[in-house]
């Protein structure tokens, strides 16, 4: 477990399910132990684990307590909010919003969607002056992470800008001086990752749950606080930067600021459509365009992010941006000195592939046959072990990924075998019957015990699996009756044509599944351990005996010694 990763695992709390396997769009989880953790190399920090973990394993990285300790030490702390905040905190008023941030100990709140306007002013430009070609936007970190790790090949196609949290923490620091300390708070897992990794321009990130718990340990909730001034944004407030976190809002902000010629513009959401409509798209679009994508991992935009803790709909979410937006009464304010706020980096441009496969036919074919799988027609692909098909599950484990105990049918022909094993060697007739009273399995001393053609019979159908034991069975009705009643066992002896046998019924499922133990106890070893039990009876109750004798023996003697005594006593007073 590590916990100074933006999502880790805390494995005590994993229960083994393979969910986050199965839900992760880049399958960046390893099993170990039974226990899975998150690959931090292969990970793209969209913090979808961390919303379908069923036991809460996984984890977003707390950075509350660091934060607390930048706000004890003298230098300002401004916060950097994400757009989305209207969305998160629709019971405060932009302003009693930024006064409760204040009262945390805050310098100043301003918003990300400065940056965002910025941003979209460097992405117009340079869209009007490029040569045709395939141009994504910078502005979500978890899809340049997807495409620098999973679409290298695309990794050129990255416009080389900061994203909008990148730019506005260099425009805090160029207002209120390179010594300020500056926190991001939103609805990203990702921005805490990217935050590590520009940390002198952003020094922590927050997610809306973790203010939205850190205002409630300080009592500042809405409804139960007395009224009070409402601040402003510094240095000022946002114009269409505030769209961003919508399907769509970076898109319109760049064609708001007029098309670009020859530019198509196209905005996707969701890992899964960013996936599917990245396939050959350097193959089939045309040399002469310019194709603009405005990439968001999180359906729906940023405001459906892991890190929001209010599950309105999508569409209420965006109407409230919307307003908000219809609210803000100025225009985008362009700075006079705006070109020394830094916003180029070549740092989205750097691919780190991660090599998926990698491995020969023959190696995958060998670790398809350690898990049972030696022809196509066993590549079951259920999705039991969390991966889309066998041959990926193959693959994982070829990358020390996953465990051959992730495999269902494997682990289930694993238990059945053994579970064969045991029935087979077991010197007592064994059955297992079901509710319609047809054998399910029974071992080869069960069909040599009941004789006739049975042997024979089991020869031919291993287990006389579907048999009627109705057919083959005298007392079959004991079986019937803890089947029909559910009484967990019933023991007796049954003379079956002249042959005496002990038969024990027991319930595996009540009403649907019992098991018999049939012996005969004509058999040498009945007998003797029918003997033996009866010797070790016999002693058991002569040493009860012997030991009450000496018990009354003893009493007796001391009873006798009493008396005497006293006689003696007696007889020395006269």
């Amino acid at each position: 477990m590590d916990r100074m990763q933006p999502v880790f695992t805390e494995t005590n709390n994993c229960q083994d399910c393979y969910k986050c396997i199965r839900e992760c769009p880049v399958k960046a989880i390893r099993i170990e132990s039974d226990r899975a953790s998150i690959v931090k190399e292969f990970c793209i920090f969209c913090g979808r684990c961390t919303l379908i973990c069923p036991s809460g394993a996984k984890k977003v990285r707390d950075d509350v307590s660091r934060v607390k300790r930048m706000l004890r030490r003298e230098k300002p702390v401004y916060v950097s909010l994400a757009p989305s905040f209207v969305a998160e905190f629709p019971e405060f008023t932009p302003g009693e919003l930024v006064a409760v941030i204040r009262k945390l100990g805050f310098a100043g709140v301003s918003e990300t969607a400065l940056g965002a306007e910025r941003v979209t002013r460097e992405t117009h430009a340079f869209l009007c002056q490029s040569e045709p070609g395939i141009f994504i936007s910078s502005a979500c970190p978890s899809a340049v992470d997807y495409i620098r790790k999973y679409c290298p090949e695309l990794t050129t196609s990255i416009i080389s800008v900061n994203s909008p949290l990148m730019a506005h923490a260099a425009m805090l620091r160029q207002y209120f001086g390179s010594e300020i300390r500056v926190v991001f708070i939103g609805p990203c897992v990702a921005k805490k990752n990217e935050s590590d990794d520009f940390s002198s321009l952003v020094d922590a990130a927050l997610t809306f749950r973790n203010l939205r718990n850190w205002l409630e340990e300080e009592g500042l909730i809405s409804g139960l606080i007395s009224p009070f001034a409402e601040e402003s944004f510094v240095p000022f407030t946002s114009a269409d930067g505030s769209l961003y976190p919508m399907d769509g809002g970076m898109t319109s902000t760049i064609t708001n600021l007029g098309r670009c010629k020859d530019v198509s513009y196209m905005h996707v959401s969701g890992i899964e459509n960013i996936k599917s409509g990245l396939k050959g798209i350097q193959n089939t679009i045309p040399g002469k365009q310019k194709i603009f994508l405005e990439l968001l991992v999180c359906d729906g935009g940023c405001l459906n992010g892991p890190g929001m803790s209010q599950n309105h709909g999508t569409i209420i979410k965006n109407l409230q941006v919307e307003n908000y937006r219809a609210g803000l009464a100025r225009e985008a304010v362009v700075l006079a000195d705006e070109a020394s706020v830094p916003v180029r980096s070549d740092f989205c441009t750097i691919s780190q592939p991660v090599v998926v496969s990698g491995f020969s036919e023959a190696e995958i074919e060998e670790a398809l046959k350690t898990v049972g799988k030696s022809s196509r027609s066993d590549e079951l692909n259920c999705g039991g072990c969390g991966y889309n098909s066998c041959r990926d599950f193959a693959i994982a484990m070829l990358r020390d990924m996953a465990e051959r105990q992730m495999c269902v049918s494997y682990m289930r022909r694993v238990a059945s075998d053994k579970a064969s094993v045991l029935l087979q060697r077991m010197p007592y007739g064994v059955i297992l019957v079901d509710d319609s009273l047809h054998i399910i399995e029974s071992n080869r001393a069960f069909a040599n015990l009941v004789g006739n053609d049975l042997p024979l019979l089991w020869e031919a159908r291993p287990g006389l699996q579907g048999a009627d034991i109705r057919k083959m069975l005298g007392y079959h009705k004991v079986f019937s009756n803890v089947l029909s009643s559910g009484n967990d066992l019933i023991d007796k002896n049954i003379d079956e044509k002249g042959r005496m046998i002990n038969l024990s019924v027991f319930t595996i499922q009540r009403h649907r599944i019992v098991c018999g133990i049939v012996q005969d106890l004509h058999q040498p070893e009945i007998i003797q351990e029918q003997a033996i039990g009866k010797i070790r009876q016999v002693v058991r109750e002569n040493m009860a005996t012997v030991q009450k004798v000496a018990f009354l023996l003893g009493e007796n003697a001391a009873r006798t010694e009493a008396m005497l005594n006293a006689l003696v006593t007696e007889q020395n007073k006269h």
